[in-house]
């Protein structure tokens, strides 16, 4: 790629206007920029974990409350 391309400022420039290696290079920015907050610990390797799932209450299928 061209030097010029990684110094030139494309956060301006619509997503519609942006050439094939503007692209690849936001991406390779992008990629950069994760791949720094991962080594600090900023963003986890995992994904997010699912939120439990909540069990509707049927008082024939439950013990009686006290």
């Amino acid at each position: 790629m061209d030097d010029d391309l990684k110094q030139r400022d494309l956060s301006s420039k619509p997503d519609a206007q942006l050439t094939a290696d503007e692209r690849k290079e936001l991406k390779r920015r992008f990629d950069e920029f994760v791949g720094i907050m991962r080594s600090q610990g900023m963003v986890p390797n995992q994904p997010a974990a699912k939120p439990k799932r909540v069990e509707k209450w049927n008082p024939m299928t439950h013990k009686p409350r006290r």
